[in-house]
C-alpha cells in the first residue's frame, strides 16, 4: 500500500495502492489488508494508467488522474467518485 485515506465515517481508513504497469490487479498486500475483519476496511482503491473505473469485490479500480477526487470533505466524509 501506498497511501492511507483517513475514513472518518467508519472510523478506519481506505489503503490506495499505484500501479504502472499492466497487471495492476496484482497487490496481494491491498488484497490481505482489505480481508482481514479486524482492520473494517470497506474499500480499498488502485490508482492505474488504465482508463476505465470497476470495482471488484472490496477494491476499486480507476485511472491515476481521478486521484483528486480522493480526499475528505469539509465535514470529514471522504469522497470517493
Amino acid at each position: 500500500m501506498d497511501y492511507l485515506i483517513d475514513d472518518f465515517e467508519s472510523l478506519s481508513v481506505v489503503p490506495v495502492e499505484v500501479k504502472s504497469g499492466k497487471d495492476y490487479k496484482r497487490h496481494s498486500a491491498l488484497s490481505r489488508f482489505v480481508a482481514t475483519p479486524d482492520y473494517g476496511i470497506k474499500r480499498g482503491v488502485v490508482l492505474s494508467n488504465d482508463r476505465k473505473v470497476e470495482t471488484a469485490g472490496k477494491i476499486v479500480y480507476m485511472p491515476v488522474y481521478y486521484s483528486m477526487f480522493l480526499g475528505t470533505s469539509a465535514e470529514g466524509r471522504e469522497i470517493l467518485i
